[in-house]
């Protein structure tokens, strides 16, 4: 008998060719199964884990700004008493030094208004003017002047100094300057006198 009919009997024996392939392996000590190919990964590296997100800080709103505190006035004192009210009564007026100060005092309605006694024009007294409601007459050449806020009428440029002044109890005290007098001196007379100018350096 040839190989070729060797293998055929054989493989009757085993129900064919394949069932003995199956008892070779099995003799040879394989399962029998069919050898079957892992599965192949992907050629591709895994993903690596996402990167954790940093967490932002909520952005707190800007802090609301103050509104800036009121200026305090400035003290209108230290008052000095200069007279007992009754001495200066309703549309009178008084006058008063301190330092070097010389201050007319005037009731005008029950309230007193403070002003520099000196007449911008030629220095005259303004304590011993006419007084008409608010407006003072110099009793030089009739420059007025509004006692409220020492603003010239005839002269509209200038002005004379303004004072605190109070009442308290039964006493008329006067502060501190709050505004200044004119530089300036001299002008027409509103009187209709001529303004006489004089040539210093020939004097």
């Amino acid at each position: 008998m040839g190989l070729r009919d060797l293998l055929k009997e054989k493989a009757e024996k085993h129900g064919g060719l394949r069932g003995l392939a199956k008892e070779a392996l099995r003799r040879a000590g394989g399962s029998g199964a069919e050898a079957t190919s892992p599965p192949t990964s992907p050629s591709s590296s895994p993903p690596s884990p996402a990167e954790p997100v940093q967490a932002v800080a909520p952005v707190s709103p800007p802090a609301p700004v103050s509104a800036p505190a009121p200026v305090k006035p400035k003290d209108d004192g230290p008052f000095v008493k200069v007279a007992r009210s009754e001495q200066v009564p309703e549309g009178k007026a008084g006058t008063y030094v301190i330092g070097e100060d010389a201050i007319a005092v005037f009731r005008v309605k029950g309230k007193l208004f403070a002003i520099d006694q000196t007449c911008v024009h030629e220095d005259g007294p303004l304590g011993e003017g006419k007084l008409e409601g608010h407006v003072v007459s110099c009793p030089y050449h009739d420059w007025r002047y509004d006692v409220r806020d020492g603003r010239c009428l005839s002269a509209t440029d200038r002005a004379v100094a303004c004072f605190a002044v109070k009442e308290e109890g039964g006493a008329i005290l006067i502060g501190r300057k709050v505004s200044e007098s004119s530089g300036e001196r001299g002008g027409a007379h509103d009187d209709g006198l001529q303004v006489i100018v004089k040539d210093i350096g020939k004097i």
